[in-house]
């Protein structure tokens, strides 16, 4: 009666519909849903946990920008979570251990992925202070930021929010008035469980 009856119960639980969300250690992961293509043969539905929480965040650059401020908000920009200057330190939100990567188009090998030194100016890391175009800088922040990550660094967080503004080691980027600096809307490109290391 065993053997008839396992296959039975998986065969009807496999068309049950996918549940909303499962919670986990109170996350919500992906589930792969009985209508998936991921079914095993013995019919167990997997669940996947989403422990990606690196963001990774492209921000164009290019023509004479450089450097960059880059803020994220969880409500929009009444308060921050995070606040970073690829030219310096800050104090407001700042992350002690961000990684931000630019290519070099005089370096000697122009492909080659170099890693912002610490609050360091890109602009003073390139070969060619006068000529080197960055024209887009990748931006993987951290989990050793002033405001705890695990408060607002998923994927999962529709509040979550960001913007940058371009610098060219003089000023920032401003509107066309010149009387506001001028901010630009970012998304992550991707999340991942470990950082780009190259």
């Amino acid at each position: 009666m065993r053997a008839t009856f396992l296959p039975l119960l998986f065969s009807l639980l496999w068309t049950l519909p996918c549940p909303g969300g499962w919670l986990l250690d109170g996350r919500r992961p992906s589930v792969i849903c009985a209508s998936g293509s991921s079914q095993s043969s013995t019919g167990i539905v997997t669940i996947v946990n989403d422990d990606a929480t690196f963001p990774v965040l492209s921000l164009q650059l290019g023509g004479h920008w450089t450097d960059f401020e880059l803020k994220a908000s969880t409500n929009n920009f009444t308060n921050l979570v995070y606040y970073i200057k690829s030219s310096g330190t800050n104090a407001i939100a700042p992350d002690t251990n961000v990684w931000v990567y630019f290519t070099d188009d005089f370096g000697s090998d122009v492909r080659q992925w170099h890693r912002s030194a610490t609050a360091t100016a890109i602009g003073s890391q390139l070969a060619n202070r006068t000529n080197s175009e960055v024209e887009f800088a990748l931006v993987s922040p951290s989990h050793e930021c002033a405001v705890d990550w695990r408060a607002w660094m998923t994927r999962t967080n529709n509040a979550l929010v960001w913007s940058f503004v371009r610098y060219d080691g003089i000023g920032l980027e401003l509107n066309a008035s010149g009387t506001k600096s001028h901010w630009n809307p970012v998304i992550p490109v991707e999340w991942r469980k470990e950082r780009i290391a190259p």
